[in-house]
């Protein structure tokens, strides 16, 4: 986290050394990202850095909570237990299309939090990336069990694979979009978002062997 004297900042300022910091992680990911860089951008000395944050890997962490916090990845008003066999997948499209419409204009902010799974395993472990990542798996692993218990998603498989083959289609899909996002509109982007989830709702389909 921040030392407290950064949430000092002018708000101006602290979104604005956020905004750069997140294209450098965007366009470079974490390891080739230069912090010199960032601050020269941003107008800021050299020591700046190590006066706000206290390490490279702090940065990154501010940078991404920042931008989960502008593309509102995890809704925490969501009541998984209301949804019915009509609203689900609806529902599951709109979790999925909104936050990418949301960084239409400021792709960055996306390719950003991206950049954050190609992190070593023990550099996850850090928090507060390690909570984030948290909530979002238990939010779709709530997701998945309430698709069982209302008949929308199979039940023959574990959990921990249904996760993985979401991940995986989702992150696939993800890589794509954001190889091709400057040639993209809205539209196509949340079509593409919503085929995403339409094939995870055939694949994750209720099979015969999983029928009650």
């Amino acid at each position: 986290m921040p030392f407290p004297r950064f949430h000092k900042l002018p708000q101006e300022k602290r979104e604005r050394l956020l905004d750069i910091a997140a294209q450098e992680f965007a366009t470079r990911g974490f390891e080739d990202a230069s912090v010199n860089r960032i601050l020269e951008r941003a107008q800021m000395s050299k020591g700046a850095a190590y006066y706000y944050f206290e390490d490279k890997v702090d940065l990154f962490f501010t940078v991404v909570q920042y931008c989960n916090e502008r593309l509102k990845l995890i809704d925490t008003g969501l009541d998984t237990a209301a949804l019915t066999e009509s609203t689900f997948w609806s529902t599951f499209g709109e979790l999925h299309r909104q936050p990418l419409l949301r960084s239409f204009e400021q792709p960055w902010l996306f390719a950003a939090i991206r950049a954050a799974g190609r992190l070593s395993p023990a550099t996850l472990e850090r928090e507060p990336l390690a909570t984030l990542a948290r909530q979002l798996k238990m939010l779709v692993m709530k997701l998945i069990k309430r698709g069982q218990e209302i008949g929308v998603m199979r039940t023959d498989l574990p959990d921990e694979l249904i996760f993985a083959w979401m991940d995986a289609l989702d992150d696939a899909s993800d890589h794509w979009l954001l190889t091709q996002w400057k040639n993209l509109d809205r539209e196509a982007i949340g079509h593409v978002s919503d085929q995403t989830v339409d094939a995870m709702r055939r694949v994750l389909a209720p099979s015969e062997h999983s029928l009650p």
